[in-house]
């Protein structure tokens, strides 16, 4: 695992569109050695070349699964999905939407935190898991870590305005909730600790497992 690290090109154009990388945290090797054979090996390479660390003032983070291993179950423990598979959240975006890697089936189910939703994704077959997470960071926009509010005007430049970058164990949480029935405003926005805050949402009971004609239903039926 101590071979040059070559840049490929989806992670090229990530890092033109969200920037280089902050608050960088050096990857240790007894980590590396936990997911080896569990992860990705490219995203084992990134954390060596990059830490664990954020873009774009804290739009994105790539993340040690070890610090949500206690969050992840919480969301998860209701839904069956363990049943299928072993899960590890790679990533996370400013809202807390968490990504989440299958060690058999790959990139498999997405977070969306501030809804309470799960949302199932195509998956992998393991043989080509370093291809669909290559994928993953070639097809990322930015847009899509973003949160339109009621007016649908993008929230996350108004909120760094308003609080400052995000840390990597912070997020904009909604206070009230979106759960609870709050408003997508910045005024109900609020820098909070992502780990307590993602708690407290799993905690409303009121997680939905759904796939993409599902969603598709929530967000335009």
């Amino acid at each position: 695992m101590s071979c040059k690290f070559e840049l490929d090109e989806c992670f090229e154009g990530f890092l033109e569109d969200f920037g280089e990388p902050i608050n960088q945290a050096q990857c240790s090797i007894e980590t590396l050695k936990k997911y080896q054979g569990k992860l990705p090996s490219r995203l084992l390479e990134y954390w060596q070349e990059y830490g664990f660390c954020g873009f774009s003032d804290g739009l994105f983070w790539i993340v040690n699964p070890q610090d949500y291993e206690a969050v992840l179950d919480e969301w998860l423990e209701n839904t069956g999905i363990p049943d299928n598979d072993i899960y590890h959240v790679f990533a996370r975006n400013a809202f807390g939407d968490l990504f989440l890697w299958g060690e058999e089936t790959g990139f498999r189910y997405e977070i969306t935190a501030s809804r309470g939703w799960i949302i199932e994704q195509d998956g992998s077959q393991k043989s080509k898991h370093n291809v669909k997470f290559e994928r993953f960071f070639g097809c990322s926009d930015i847009e899509d870590h973003d949160i339109d509010d009621e007016d649908d005007n993008p929230l996350f430049e108004r909120c760094v305005e308003k609080f400052g970058a995000l840390k990597a164990d912070e997020v904009f949480g909604f206070v009230p909730s979106l759960i609870a029935g709050g408003d997508a405003r910045l005024e109900n926005v609020d820098k909070v600790d992502i780990v307590v805050h993602l708690s407290l949402l799993a905690q409303f009971g009121q997680i939905e497992v759904l796939n993409k004609d599902a969603l598709f239903r929530k967000a335009f039926g």
